[in-house]
């Protein structure tokens, strides 16, 4: 062992602060207490007669300095006071003087009380270092030695006893040793503990760090249901709901509680996404089970960045074909309307100047149609930032009123909270924004005049996560077409293409937010943005 290993083991023997060597050092004290009490007690019986056998009153005399030393000793090792080594090394070498003596006055080697000795030994070869150890067990051999030699000058013992002394020197030196060694490999084993106790806490706090703080939400259930454990990525996903305390899943979230007891009984079961409301994003679930504890592990994604990575790989595949087809469209398109445009400065009649106008309407419709397939083949991801809403909606508000020919009380800005932070492409936010407002006096039914748009921009204290209402005071979206006003192409308007949703709901979930159609309390149309909450902002700073 190389001497930095050497000092490491005793380095907790020599901290004072350790309540283990204490707790050690006290039990001694009490042991030896116990033991001047016992003989005290034990020599005024017959059948312990050889105590004091031969010096009465020196062993009672011997015993009671035992007794007082002791508690002596007890009051110092709960003080801590004087050093651990000095109250080991003063205590058992008081002992041993004492021990030898009531040895002495009880007849002897014959009264075997020399063998209280060893425990003595022990202790010093536990607690001392080596060279400290075997100089205790040196002192008890000599004074068992000490004590055999008085009694052959007084003539009170045989040659045999030195038979005994030497015996039991070996003894002493022996035990010296083997608690020497058995206590240095617990240091070292204790050592060991430690430096293995404190990489496994340093291990899991940086375990726990990685799992609350990566993107995937993991939730562990057990096979009753209950929620053992949940990261912070899984309670913003269920709009900041609380997974502590052991909830069962069926009230937390019941469709994903229903996947997991299908997967249960369906482990290679396809797993659809779970479509959430009041905005919070769609999630893909998934399960694995824990064979040590027999739990199971579910994973929930953010289903709209992983359906963004398809779209986008559509988005690609569209582009390479409208790229490839839209010079080849646009053509013939051109030289459609180039004649008929020829037609219209000729002299013809209404009919045919009826024909030539639905022809020249139609060719500018589908000319929008590739403009807008072109367009959204060809969306980019942009770099999000964080946009203070209020003055963005400012900016925006009176570009709009002045471009569309507005006053300020038809285009209306209502702030619920002071401040609103989102984390969004600028120029994507004003695509979205003019497409929604120009929906709005397009497909008014009412005079231009009369259309009136009104914004509300606030914060779901619920969910954490903010909002933009855009609402109109047309007739409204009937109900039979409300789940198909975010599809490609579809449109009641023999005007619009069917795309400006569509494209507007693709920029949207780009920029991970929400947006749904609300039926408005009042009449008219409501469209509410829902963007990401002010967590995972915090969280995603670095994303783009």
């Amino acid at each position: 062992m190389s001497n930095n290993t050497h000092t490491s083991v005793y380095s907790v023997l020599a901290n004072q602060d350790d309540p283990a060597i204490w707790r050690a050092l006290n039990q001694l004290n009490l042991y030896r207490l116990i033991l001047a009490t016992g003989l005290l007690a034990a020599f005024n019986n017959e059948w312990v007669a050889f105590l004091g056998s031969q010096n009465p009153d020196a062993f009672v005399t011997t015993v009671f300095i035992m007794l007082t030393g002791s508690l002596f000793y007890i009051i110092a090792g709960l003080k801590g006071r004087p050093r651990f080594e000095t109250q080991i090394i003063i205590t058992n070498a008081s002992d041993i003087l004492l021990i030898t003596l009531l040895t002495h006055f009880s007849g002897g080697l014959n009264s075997s009380l020399s063998i209280l000795l060893i425990i003595n030994v022990t202790a010093t070869g536990t607690f001392l270092r080596d060279r400290d150890s075997f100089l205790f067990a040196a002192l008890a051999s000599i004074a068992v030695l000490s004590e055999q030699t008085y009694n052959m000058i007084q003539s009170t013992n045989d040659t045999i006893g030195y038979s005994r002394a030497g015996l039991l020197g070996l003894v002493f030196f022996g035990t010296s040793f083997l608690a020497s060694i058995l206590s240095k490999r617990a240091r070292e084993s204790e050592q060991l503990a430690i430096e293995r106790e404190a990489d496994i806490i340093s291990l899991e706090i940086l375990n726990d760090d990685i799992i609350q703080n990566m993107r995937t939400g993991i939730i562990v259930v057990d096979n009753d249901g209950h929620i053992r454990m949940a990261n912070s990525s899984a309670e913003t996903l269920l709009g900041n709901t609380s997974l502590q305390n052991n909830p069962l899943l069926e009230n937390i979230i019941p469709p994903l509680d229903a996947l997991f007891l299908e997967w249960q009984k369906q482990p290679n079961l396809h797993l659809k996404e779970i479509r959430q409301e009041h905005g919070l994003p769609d999630i893909q679930p998934g399960f694995r089970r824990l064979d040590r504890t027999n739990d199971t592990l579910i994973f929930l994604e953010d289903a709209t960045q992983l359906n963004q990575r398809f779209q986008q790989i559509k988005l690609a595949s569209l582009g390479r074909l409208t790229a490839s087809i839209a010079h080849e469209i646009r053509n013939p398109l051109s030289a459609i309307n180039h004649a008929a445009q020829l037609l219209q400065e000729s002299s013809l009649d209404d009919a045919d100047n009826k024909l030539t106008h639905i022809i020249t309407t139609q060719v500018k419709r589908l000319d929008k149609v590739i403009q807008n397939v072109l367009q959204l083949s060809r969306e980019q991801k942009g770099t999000p930032e964080t946009i203070d809403l209020h003055s963005w909606l400012d900016s925006f508000c009176a570009e709009f009123i002045n471009s569309n020919n507005l006053t300020s009380k038809q285009l209306k800005m209502e702030y619920q909270e002071k401040e609103v932070m989102i984390l969004f492409e600028p120029s994507h936010l004003n695509q979205i924004m003019n497409n929604l407002c120009s929906n709005a006096i397009t497909h008014n039914q009412h005079p231009h005049e009369q259309v009136k748009i009104n914004i509300i921009c606030g914060h779901d204290s619920q969910f954490d996560q903010p909002f933009l209402d855009v609402i109109d005071n047309g007739s409204g979206i009937p109900k039979k077409n409300i789940q198909q006003i975010f599809d490609p192409f579809f449109t009641t308007s023999s005007k619009g293409t069917g795309l400006g949703l569509y494209i507007s709901k693709e920029i949207i979930e780009s920029n991970r937010a929400k947006i749904r159609y609300i039926t408005a309390t009042h009449g008219g149309s409501c469209f509410r943005i829902n963007f990401l909450s002010s967590l995972t902002i915090q969280l995603d700073k670095p994303y783009k």
